[in-house]
C-alpha cells in the first residue's frame, strides 16, 4: 500500500498473480504477508459479504472487519520476495484469444494429456493457436485449432493444463492476452481490455518442457 495504490501478490513455484488498484491509497508505504489459511478463509467469507471492509494491521497481526464477521490472524514474519524480478519485461510474442473458447478447449484436450505431467502444448503460427496433448503410455492424443490474433515468431510452448485452466477461470475478460518471450520463460496472462480503469491484473505461469 502506497500513494499510488494497493497491490496484492500471491505466488508459488509455478505461478504468480499480481492485482493492483489505484482507487485505494495510503499516506505512507506499508505491507504485510498474509498466511495461506486465513487468506483462503477470507476469500470464502468475502464471497458472502457486501459493502466495504476495514483492515487494521501491525508488524505481527492483522484484523479484517466486515459487516458480519471479524477475522484476526497472525502475519508471516519477514519480507516478501522481490516478485518483480521474475516478471519478464521483453515479450515480443503476443496472442489475443477468446477466453471462454480456449478455456473450453483446454478442458477437452487435457483429458488426453499424461496423468503425471498434465502437459498441454500451444502451437502458435499466423492467426491460429493449436491446443494439443498426448499420452504415449496409452497411445492417445487430441488437438483443437482456435482462431486468435498472434504477433511474433512461430512458437511451441508447454504449460501444465490444470494451472492454465485455473488462471483462465479466475479472469472475467472476454478476450485475454498471452505474452511471451520464448518457450523457456514464463508466460504472462492478462485481460485484453480492463473493465475497470482503476485496476489491473497480471498472471504469470511457468512453462513446461515439451518432449521430443
Amino acid at each position: 500500500l502506497n500513494a499510488d495504490g494497493i497491490t496484492f501478490v500471491a505466488s508459488d513455484s509455478h505461478k504468480l498473480v499480481r492485482y493492483r488498484r489505484k482507487d485505494v491509497r495510503g499516506d505512507s508505504e506499508s505491507s504485510f504477508i498474509l498466511p495461506k489459511k486465513p487468506a483462503t478463509l477470507l476469500k470464502n467469507i468475502l464471497a458472502k459479504e457486501t459493502g466495504s471492509i476495514v483492515v487494521d494491521f501491525d508488524t505481527k497481526n492483522a484484523r479484517v472487519t466486515m459487516a458480519n464477521y471479524t477475522l484476526i490472524c497472525r502475519l508471516v514474519e519477514g519480507t516478501y520476495p522481490n516478485y518483480s524480478a521474475v516478471i519478464p519485461t521483453n515479450n515480443p510474442n503476443k496472442m489475443i484469444i477468446d477466453r471462454v473458447e480456449v478455456y473450453n478447449a483446454l478442458r477437452r484436450v487435457s483429458i488426453y494429456s499424461n496423468a503425471a505431467s498434465n502437459l498441454i502444448k500451444l502451437t502458435l503460427t499466423g492467426n491460429q493457436c493449436v491446443v494439443s496433448a498426448q499420452d504415449l503410455d496409452f497411445s492417445v492424443s487430441a488437438y483443437e485449432r482456435l482462431k486468435c490474433e498472434y504477433e511474433g515468431e512461430d512458437m511451441e510452448i508447454g504449460f501444465k493444463s490444470a494451472f492454465l485452466v485455473e488462471i483462465l477461470a479466475n479472469l472475467s475478460a472476454s478476450d485475454i492476452v498471452l505474452s511471451m518471450s520464448d518457450p523457456s520463460r514464463a508466460g504472462l496472462l492478462f485481460p485484453n481490455t480492463n473493465e475497470n480503469p482503476d485496476e489491473d491484473v497480471l498472471m504469470l505461469l511457468m512453462p513446461m518442457m515439451i518432449g521430443a
